[in-house]
């Protein structure tokens, strides 16, 4: 049982590091009315309409760009 344990957890840990690191894609969009919101670029289709811009660059995850948003807004780039 040991060597069984043992095994799996060095074929998960050889796993987690040649795994491929996750692709940045959400970014912070700002809407023609001044409304900032988090989008997540791995999808296949893009914000419409079409009246956006982004603020910020590539993040790593969802929780990153909510935490850009809020400086966005603390910094008076965003009104919501």
């Amino acid at each position: 049982m040991t060597r069984t344990v043992t095994l799996l957890a060095a074929t998960l840990l050889a796993g987690l590091v040649t795994a491929e690191p996750a692709h940045a894609a959400y970014r912070v969009i700002r809407w023609s009315t001044g409304i900032c919101q988090v989008w997540n670029y791995s999808l296949p289709t893009r914000p419409f309409p079409y009246d956006y811009r982004v603020l910020t660059g590539p993040l790593p995850s969802f929780w990153a760009a909510s935490r850009a948003k809020s400086r966005l807004w603390r910094a008076g780039r965003c009104l919501i």
